[in-house]
């Protein structure tokens, strides 16, 4: 008898140690408009951490733009040298370079970190990615963890400099082809009010010789977060073409990668980001 309630009581220790399985949501993800996410898209939220942690949606990665770049002033916005690092980070989260990839942030009411994100992402040389506003899926969201996902195959990044453009040739093109028809087209992708110095939240950083048109990056936006088709109007009427070059330009390259991405989207195929901002332009620190 004292044996079976010795064996009893061993059984109770030993279950009592063991690691209780987790369970993971598994229900797909769709719009508001009924549309169903493609199987096997891969979806990261680029909202801040603790926004993610109340509530996101099903599987979501967290993940922000700012792993990408360097972190100390002036050079806040602009990329590690060594994206090579990140894209092994991305291959343990089981992500590849032609993955579906969907990021989803605040919309309007952010900072266009998820179009930061997915730009980052289309110039390490991932094709297949979007983004848009996270309440423009069904809810509820979840609080649940995202499943783990199995590591894929070390990638390495097919940089795509078309994307991009250095403070070294920002100032050279700039330079070199003023007054020309060769110029390339600077819009600042800022508020009026931050354009103009009068918004006390943000830095004055306004180059008025650079000759810079100011179209505010919300106009870029739907409430869903995506593009704008109608802004191809107001860029005809300040005499923008689909043929230009165009540089967008905000303080950190945040919101004018957001910017950039949509112009390609609606057949501006120059358009490019420059990455560092008002604040590497100009040395702020």
């Amino acid at each position: 008898m004292m044996k079976f309630v010795g064996l009893i009581i061993l059984f109770l220790m030993v279950a009592c140690q063991l690691t209780p399985t987790k369970v993971y949501e598994t229900q797909p993800v769709t719009e508001k408009s009924g549309q169903e996410i493609p199987a096997g898209t891969i979806i990261i939220d680029a909202r801040p951490a603790f926004e993610y942690s109340l509530a996101h949606l099903n599987g979501a990665l967290p993940m922000r733009w700012e792993d990408f770049t360097q972190r100390e002033e002036p050079f806040l916005g602009v990329l590690d040298i060594d994206q090579f690092f990140h894209a092994r980070r991305l291959a343990r989260l089981g992500i590849k370079q032609d993955s579906p990839v969907l990021v989803v942030g605040r919309g309007l009411q952010g900072e266009g970190e998820e179009g930061r994100l997915a730009w980052t992402l289309r110039v390490l040389g991932m094709k297949n990615v979007s983004f848009a506003h996270i309440d423009s899926f069904s809810l509820p969201l979840t609080k649940s963890e995202a499943p783990p996902r199995e590591n894929v195959s070390i990638w390495r990044p097919t940089f795509d400099e078309s994307l991009i453009i250095t403070r070294e040739e920002f100032l050279t093109s700039i330079m070199k082809a003023k007054g020309t028809f060769e110029a390339p087209v600077v819009i600042d992708v800022r508020t009026e009010a931050q354009y103009l110095g009068k918004d006390s939240n943000y830095y004055s950083l306004h180059a008025p010789d650079l000759g810079a048109v100011n179209i505010p990056w919300t106009e870029f936006l739907t409430r869903e977060g995506r593009a704008n088709t109608q802004i191809k109007d107001r860029l005809q009427s300040v005499g923008i073409d689909p043929n230009k070059k165009i540089i967008c330009l905000d303080e950190k390259g945040v919101r004018s990668a957001t910017v950039t991405l949509i112009l390609r989207e609606l057949g501006y195929p120059k358009a490019t980001n420059f990455a560092g901002g008002y604040m590497l332009l100009m040395g702020k620190r």
